[in-house]
């Protein structure tokens, strides 16, 4: 087979190597269908697949359709370079150990030694056509998961329209935020809603808190940042990704008490109205006028709008 041809490609992802010795572990379908996703959604836009947070977070979600066996990314990511269609390329200095190495224990490991992984152009070609990645994730879903068919198949429907909203969302940068007119992008669950408005904010800001810049995302797909609107919906706040910023759970409590807040510049206030005591890293007092994390598109920084909203009726002073 012509490795270069669509149906060459799906000769090789039909004969993917499956851990059948030890229950239902289809790792590298499952990889597959987590890029195809990621693709679709926009969030990988050349061919270079990175195991970040997000290609965990995909990864566990169908992983989780399918059995409750401990989800390793790392091992697809890794032996999949056993097709002829899936390549590495190495972190700075790790060129050798990346020609060495025959498995990889751990998804720090992972990280450690390989920057990206990338397919063959003419494969990427394919994954980037709306017709062919329908046919490839088809062909992966039929070969390899047709139990669950209905299940993944729903699962893909709900992600398109997050993702929908989700871009959306994003989108909403092209027109001047107003509180006085609240952004929805379209009638949805608030299921939906809930879950695209988390999806465009980690996105903006990788799944890091925008005043302690901590990062830590779970082989679970658990995440320690949460998005945060500045005006609540409840009290008219939209959905538009300039009313949101990515909190840890700590700072986000206190965002939403009242004990912190952004100036216009951008920069954190700390309400005297409280007491603390414990570990001085972990002090809210500390934090006073620190500059935020910002996203690096300037278009989806907080809105002066909104950030004025929460110093006026939120923040503790």
């Amino acid at each position: 087979m012509a490795p270069n041809t669509l149906h060459g490609y799906l000769y090789e992802i039909q004969n993917l190597r499956i851990d059948r010795a030890h229950g239902n572990a289809p790792h590298q379908p499952v990889l597959l269908l987590s890029i195809i996703e990621l693709i679709e959604q926009g969030q990988i836009s050349e061919n270079k697949i990175i195991p970040s947070p997000g290609l965990v977070e995909t990864f566990v979600k169908y992983w989780t359709k399918i059995t409750d066996r401990k989800p390793k990314l790392e091992l697809p990511f890794f032996h999949m370079k056993n097709r002829s269609f899936w390549h590495h390329h190495p972190n700075p200095g790790y060129e050798t150990a990346l020609s060495v190495v025959t498995q990889i224990k751990s998804f720090s490991q992972l990280r450690k030694i390989i920057a990206y992984g990338y397919f063959d152009a003419d494969l990427y070609l394919f994954l980037m056509n709306s017709e062919n990645r329908e046919i490839i994730r088809h062909t992966i879903i039929e070969t390899y998961l047709p139990d669950f068919r209905d299940a993944i198949y729903n699962l893909i429907s709900e992600e398109k329209e997050i993702s929908e909203y989700s871009q959306k969302i994003l989108q909403q940068v092209d027109y001047t935020f107003t509180i006085d007119k609240p952004f929805t992008p379209f009638k949805t669950k608030k299921r939906t809603r809930k879950a695209a408005f988390r999806r465009a904010i980690m996105r903006v800001y990788e799944y890091t808190c925008v005043v302690c810049e901590l990062q830590i995302l779970t082989l679970d797909g658990e995440s320690v940042t949460e998005a945060a609107h500045i005006i609540p919906v409840n009290k008219s706040g939209s959905d538009d990704v300039r009313n949101g910023v990515s909190l840890c759970q700590l700072h986000h409590w206190g965002f939403d008490k009242g004990l912190l807040s952004f100036s216009d510049t951008y920069e954190v206030l700390v309400s005297d109205l409280m007491s603390e005591k414990g570990p001085v890293e972990w002090k809210f007092t500390t934090l006073d006028d620190k500059q935020i994390l910002l996203p690096d598109n300037e278009e989806h920084y907080p809105a002066q709008e909104a950030l004025a909203w929460h110093r006026e009726h939120v923040f503790k002073k």
